[in-house]
């Protein structure tokens, strides 16, 4: 059994956004992405994606939609669905994806 919790030992970063791995295992994964103001390509998950904003704030595109998240606002962004954040302030992301 593995114990972590998402808002300690956070450490924001100029230049990338910080990913640490919580658990894996041949179905899933689950990340803490740690980001300060980055933006990103575009991404596509081969995988269903479910992502949680613990802390923070951040607007995505996805097919053409802007998606304003908040803190407590949970995303599933379904397997290739191609998407990029375009904005975000002192982001604590949960993330989970699945392998299969």
């Amino acid at each position: 059994m593995k114990r972590f919790n998402i808002f300690e030992n956070v450490h924001f970063s100029e230049d990338k956004e910080i990913e640490e791995i919580i658990f894996e295992n041949q179905n899933i994964k689950a990340l803490r992405i740690v980001s300060l103001n980055q933006k990103t390509d575009f991404m596509k998950e081969e995988n269903l994606e479910l992502v949680l904003v613990a802390r923070g704030k951040a607007k995505l595109l996805i097919n053409d939609e802007i998606i304003n998240l908040k803190e407590g606002d949970f995303l599933e962004i379904p397997a290739n669905t191609s998407h990029k954040i375009i904005e975000q302030e002192n982001v604590i992301w949960y993330c989970i994806f699945s392998k299969k």
